[in-house]
Parts: structure tokens; sequence; C-alpha cells
């Protein structure tokens, strides 16, 4: 009896072993680029339109051609209905923190266009702040928003031209005072600002830099040396660059803090197009 116990735990002990080294196969090799980033895109697309989710997926906003309708979980509820007229939406994201949503819309007349940026309550709360910019070339719209809740700034990406490819960025704060930002560059991928001060990182597209600009106008690049970099995102005050290969794909995702070196945290399996890449878990690298 001793013999076949002492067989069965061995048994055991070795079944343990083989499904623990497929597991740690699984989450350090084969699904390591998804672990800490990931390949989604920045909504579902459903009848109509494409859904954007809230935080806790309370709120469920359906962006459409004309309108912009709010529903709430469980039983899809529906709550605000925002009509759009003839503007069209260019950005929507719930903030990470509340129940608040931030939407871009644009608008041509004549030769020129305005572009707003302006809060979404999903329930229509009064004094939804909204800031224009008017007079911009035909065609502009806004492409991506970096905020941070703890400073109330807000920065805005603009797109003003697509032959020659061309930006602007626009900063707005809690006393709506709303100023072109000007850079070092006019072609620019990602921007991203730290949380708890006041500074904005951004691609520039033309060098293969990251770099960051100052509230007070001064900037520096902040990507190492001898390499092809783009930004991919900061979470809590984390900074995360991809380095390109000469084909311009991701090859491997470094982190660091502002004005402190980069490290190589982790090389991709495959090569990819940064676009696709996305920081996932908010604070979980800094937090290590």
């Amino acid at each position: 009896m001793d013999e076949k116990r002492r067989k069965l735990a061995i048994w055991i002990v070795a079944s343990l072993i083989f499904q623990g080294s497929i597991y740690l196969y699984f989450d350090q090799f084969l699904l390591a680029p998804t672990s800490t980033y990931e390949v989604s895109a920045a909504a579902d697309s459903v009848a109509g339109g494409k859904a954007y989710y809230s935080r806790d997926r309370r709120y469920t906003a359906i962006v459409k051609a004309n309108s912009v309708d709010i529903y709430m979980a469980p039983r899809k509820d529906p709550v605000r209905t925002v009509e759009l007229g003839s503007k069209k939406v260019s950005y929507f994201r719930w903030l990470k923190d509340r129940d608040l949503a931030l939407m871009a819309l644009h608008e041509d007349s004549g030769d020129s266009s305005a572009v707003t940026l302006t809060q979404i309550h999903p329930l229509g709360a009064e004094h939804e702040l909204s800031e224009t910019v008017s007079k911009l070339p035909r065609g502009s719209k806004v492409v991506d928003v970096a905020y941070s809740t703890a400073t109330n700034v807000i920065y805005m990406q603009v797109i003003v031209s697509t032959s020659p490819e061309q930006y602007r960025v626009y900063r707005t704060d809690a006393n709506r005072d709303l100023k072109r930002v000007y850079l070092n560059a006019s072609r620019i991928g990602r921007i991203a600002v730290l949380y708890d001060q006041d500074t904005m990182f951004y691609d520039n597209l033309a060098e293969g830099t990251v770099t960051a600009r100052h509230v007070d106008g001064s900037w520096q690049v902040i990507s190492p040396p001898g390499g092809k970099y783009r930004l991919v995102g900061v979470e809590n005050n984390v900074i995360y660059l991809a380095r390109l290969n000469t084909e311009g794909l991701a090859t491997a995702i470094y982190t660091g803090r502002f004005k402190e070196k980069f490290k190589e945290e982790r090389v991709l399996a495959t090569p990819m197009d940064v676009r696709q890449i996305t920081v996932k878990e908010l604070g979980k690298a800094a937090a290590k």
C-alpha cells in the first residue's frame, strides 16, 4: 500500500510540475506581449455605430452618425441622447476615474473648420464645459486627447492636413485658458501627460524620437540615443516606449520615469505596428 501511495504522490507532483511549466510558458512567453499591453480597437462596432464603455461598464455610449445614445446597465435603459446636427464625432473616451466622457466634434464651414472638445455626463448634468478652436484648415479634427484629472490640464491633438500630414496641439486647463502649444515637429504620433505634473510627451515621427514639452515651452528628447522609438503611453507617471526596427515595427518595450534612464522591459515575440500597442493595466508596472 505504501508503495502505491508513493507512486501516486510522485505522479501527482510530476503532473503539477508539468502543468505549471505549461502555465509558465503561456504567461511568460506565448502571452507575454499581451500581459501588460493589449491589441484592441478603441471601441466595439455595433449596429449603427460604435460602443464605448464607462470605467465599470455602468454606461455605454453608442456613437452614431447623427447622435450619441447613452444607456445604463444592466437593462440597457436609455438615459440620454446627444443630437449632433451637422457636426461629426472624431474622438470619444470615458474618463478612467469617474462617469464622465470627453467627446470631440468637428464641422466644416466654407474654407475653414471648427473643432470642439466637450464634456459628456451620462445623465445630462449641468455645466458641461466645452472648448472650441475655430478658423482651422478645412477638414481639421481632433484625433487624440491627453489629460490628467489631478492637474485638470487637457491637451488636444488636431490633424490640420493629411497631405502632407501635419498636426497642432492645443492646451486648456481649469481656468479655461485655451492656447496653442508650439512644438519642434509638425508630424507627431501619440501624446500623453504625467499624472501630477504639467508635462506633455509626444512622438516626433520625422526623427523617431519621443519628446517632453514643459509648460514653459522648453522641450527635451527623452528616448534613449542610438535607435528609433515611439510613445506607447504614460500610466501613473511610468512612461512606456516602443523600440523600432528598420521597418518601423515595434520589437521591444522600454519603461522609465521622467528624468530617469529607460530600461528594456520586454522583447516582443513578433514585431508589430506600434499603433496596435496600448498600455493595458493602469499602474501595474509602477506598483511592482
